[in-house]
């Protein structure tokens, strides 16, 4: 069987945006004839190096560093840690190797030159690695790809899951490091993949004529049903409590401020009873909900599992009666579908949507969800009243079968493999 070689920086445990992407095309590339090989960023000791799902295990697994020990980290450190953030409280004085560990999980070069060599050493020793697989942001594993694949004449696919400058300027508007990296990779000429059609088509916009159509191919968000939490189960919560699963993103100060006033005041104006509602919380903007309501009464809400994991946050989605998702209001928000919505949306479960107007928002609207826009704290309470009120008449609805299945891995990997017939494999 071919090889193809995986370069990421998104992969378990970590739960960044696009670690379930990529767990999910290495653990069903042999179902379409290649075998994985993986470049992934440090391990977290005492967590698991996959995720409980997959159609086949990834046998070679290359690590770019030592195992993390987080065992001294809070529960809002280990949230930051997780999902690629800097660690509060870096800059007190950490001794020897600690202070290199957590130098090194945030340092894109470091990383580079470390998955560099690590890919020197995996080309030369098997001779069968002939498609490189790259993913991003962030930029590093891209950039490697490209240099990688021109000295070893690879064939290549680089996987654009976010626009790789956020602010999203015009082509000519921005002279940024991110603007440029993102030139230079745009207009490389190699097959590029992008997970909808928004983001397809602000490339292509945003450099005319010079960027084919017929590069860039859509392969979008997917979830694999094989994972446990896809199994219809009894939930373990007691029917007095409605459960919430809420994933908010890192978020502007005042989209922040206004998801907690709005659900502050939400809790206030239903009069919910002390026991009676529980939110399981996750995302990049956990950490920073955790500090900003300690010692408030509001944080009784919320549950928290320090173990972290995808796996942890699956079931989380498996046992609420609702999911919700919160994502800032920022342009490159309008393209970003992240990993847990399409995975509730794949369980059946009702979905809701604090967001820009843009692909996550138009998936829930399409499943039957509700949706409101970021920063406004009376639309904040309204949507949550509006869910959990139709949770208790039962009027909630989950996303037909058939819009579902467009979504399931089995369905996304021919586009994938769609994406590898376009071009001459060696």
């Amino acid at each position: 069987m071919r090889k193809v070689l995986i370069l990421t920086r998104n992969f378990p445990p970590y739960v960044t945006g696009g670690a379930s992407r990529a767990w999910q095309f290495a653990t069903n590339f042999a179902a379409i004839g290649w075998e994985p090989v993986v470049v992934a960023p440090p391990a977290i000791a005492g967590m698991s190096a996959g995720v409980n799902s997959g159609a086949n295990p990834v046998n070679e697994l290359r690590r770019t560093g030592p195992d993390f020990d987080a065992s001294g980290l809070d529960a809002a450190s280990r949230l930051a840690l997780l999902h690629g953030q800097e660690i509060p409280g870096m800059n007190r004085p950490f001794k020897g190797r600690k202070t290199r560990q957590f130098k090194s999980l945030n340092d894109g070069k470091l990383w580079q030159k470390s998955a560099a060599a690590t890919v020197e050493q995996l080309l030369e020793a098997d001779p069968e690695i002939d498609l490189l697989y790259a993913q991003g942001p962030p930029l590093e594993p891209l950039q490697l790809a490209l240099d990688v694949a021109r000295k070893h004449s690879l064939n290549l696919l680089l996987d654009i899951t976010a626009p790789l400058d956020p602010a999203m300027p015009s082509s000519d508007a921005s002279r940024s490091a991110a603007a440029k990296a993102e030139k230079q990779i745009l207009l490389s000429g190699v097959p590029l993949l992008t997970p909808n059609r928004f983001l397809k088509e602000y490339f292509l916009k945003k450099y005319p004529g010079k960027l084919g159509n017929g590069l860039i191919t859509i392969v979008p968000p997917t979830f694999d049903p094989s994972h446990p939490a896809f199994k219809r189960q009894e939930s373990k919560t007691p029917g007095t409590v409605l459960r919430i699963a809420l994933y908010v993103e890192a978020l502007p100060k005042g989209d922040m401020k206004a998801l907690l006033s709005g659900i502050d005041a939400w809790v206030r104006a239903d009069g919910i009873a002390a026991g009676g509602l529980e939110i399981s919380l996750f995302g990049g903007g956990a950490a920073e909900i955790l500090r900003r309501t300690a010692k408030k009464p509001i944080q009784k809400l919320f549950v928290i599992d320090e173990t972290g994991g995808i796996d942890s946050e699956l079931e989380a989605c498996r046992s609420a009666a609702i999911f919700c998702a919160v994502l800032g209001n920022t342009p490159a928000n309008a393209s970003v579908v992240p990993d847990r919505l399409a995975d509730a949306f794949g369980m059946g479960r009702p979905l809701s949507i604090v967001a820009p107007e843009g692909e996550a928002s138009r998936l829930v609207t399409d499943s039957g969800g509700m949706w409101a826009l970021p920063g406004d704290a009376g639309a904040t309470m309204e949507l949550f009243r509006a869910m959990t009120s139709a949770c208790s008449f039962g009027n909630l609805q989950a996303a037909p079968d058939w819009l579902r299945q467009r979504h399931e891995i089995s369905a996304v990997m021919r586009e994938l493999t769609r994406a590898i017939a376009s071009q001459p494999l060696r």
